[in-house]
């Protein structure tokens, strides 16, 4: 039995452009290895992902950090950061419709995310597209920690056991399962459905 279903947000319902970050990264000068080094060192990442720092402060702390190491304009940086493409999955966001339309149980989205994440929901038309959204910037804690997925239970009102969660990374499928959730990795959309029907939540 099922009561909610809960998506991640990155690599799910949103995909970033690999093409246009490269192309980016390359205009500082800077390889790509050198700028991942820097925006998603372990203890700067943590911070913009669990809010103890807001977007617009990350962006700005690795404009400065690739200024200090590499010698690169430390505001063009922040800016072009701030500012990576991505996209939407529609056939996803269909999905989501479906089975918010069915109306069987409530549909939430769970991502690990900066203090953006409401106002880029807002810029692509998904701002009531969701039941509930839990950022982990606003929840102070982020997947895979077992306890994110027992706060975002608690807050649909109900227990883990009765959730469903779907994220394409592995580690957070396993925090899920470890806080007692039903868990499955996302591979594509046609996967997708076929789990929500077997759930009979289509």
């Amino acid at each position: 039995m099922v009561d909610a279903l809960i998506l991640d947000m990155d690599g799910v319902v949103r995909h970033w452009d690999p093409e246009h970050f490269s192309s980016t990264v390359r205009s500082f000068g800077v390889s790509r290895e050198q700028f991942v080094a820097v925006a998603f060192e372990d203890a700067l990442f943590a911070s913009a992902m669990t809010g103890a720092i807001s977007a617009e402060q990350w962006d700005d702390e690795i404009g400065r950090r690739l200024g200090d190491r590499h010698g690169c304009d430390p505001v063009a940086v922040a800016g072009a950061f701030a500012a990576m493409r991505w996209s939407i999955d529609d056939d996803v966001v269909t999905v989501v419709k479906e089975v918010r339309d069915a109306g069987r149980v409530r549909v939430a989205l769970f991502s690990n995310a900066s203090t953006r994440l409401e106002a880029d929901l807002e810029s692509c038309g998904l701002g009531n597209s969701f039941d509930v959204v839990f950022n982990s910037a606003r929840l102070g804690v982020a997947k895979p920690d077992p306890e994110a997925f027992l706060m975002v239970a608690a807050a649909l009102g109900t227990t883990p056991e009765r959730c469903l969660f779907v994220d394409d990374t592995r580690a957070n499928v396993e925090g899920a399962r470890a806080a007692g959730m039903q868990a499955e990795a996302f591979t594509n959309v046609a996967a997708l459905r076929s789990l929500l029907e077997r759930a009979g939540l289509l």
